[in-house]
């Protein structure tokens, strides 16, 4: 049996990426937006996200790279690795990829519901900072996973929308496309792997408040 040929995929490549891509991002944050979707279930699993942002983008055939996990049970995607130049750590293999992302989904909830039971005992201030905190935490640990063939970025920024838009933070700067001004963004989420955790959440608490 002859071997399917497995494409790399980066979306920039397709000629049509900057027609169709702002406009899917635009759908899926007004549905986040006006409570279509629920900001708690988009937040812990970013298929069906992912699936609507990049289902036009992908290559020829393979339309099954948007909305499902690197090491889903798909030819393709079963053994896709992926890298990021400078920093050998982002991109679980394979086979990690579905039980990290399990797991950082109920890390997710748990913190939700622990921030929830004692919201009504916080400052204004003190809560914000928490979910702040909870957002840039949730949104490093899904770049450093890096679950998706490709688009992970946009992923990860709508993750940081669901989150903050939960508690009526909607970002007045924080752009899912195209993504923030670089610098500082690569180098706030590389200092934050690194355990540099504060740079990260004040420049969200500035993406909030412009």
């Amino acid at each position: 049996m002859e071997l399917q040929e497995c494409p790399g995929w980066e979306y920039n490549t397709n000629p049509q990426h900057r027609a169709i891509l702002p406009v899917q991002v635009f759908h899926v944050l007004v549905e986040l937006r006006s409570g279509r979707t629920d900001t708690l279930t988009f937040a812990t699993d970013t298929r069906a996200g992912h699936q609507k942002l990049f289902a036009d983008l992908v290559p020829s055939g393979f339309r099954y790279y948007a909305g499902h996990y690197r090491g889903e049970p798909f030819p393709c995607l079963l053994a896709y690795r992926v890298r990021v130049p400078g920093d050998p750590r982002v991109g679980a293999p394979p086979s990690d990829v579905q039980r990290l992302m399990h797991d950082i989904g109920q890390e997710i909830r748990d913190a939700i519901a622990e921030l929830d039971s004692k919201s009504s005992t916080l400052s204004a201030k003190d809560r914000l900072q928490q979910i702040v905190a909870l957002s840039c935490a949730a949104f490093v640990a899904f770049l450093t996973i890096h679950p998706y063939a490709n688009g992970n970025g946009h992923a990860g920024r709508l993750i940081v929308w669901s989150l903050l838009g939960r508690y009526g933070h909607w970002p007045a700067a924080w752009s899912v496309d195209p993504k923030p001004p670089d610098p500082p963004y690569s180098d706030l989420i590389k200092r934050s792997r690194d355990g540099d955790v504060v740079p990260l959440q004040k420049y969200m608490l500035q993406m909030i408040r412009l």
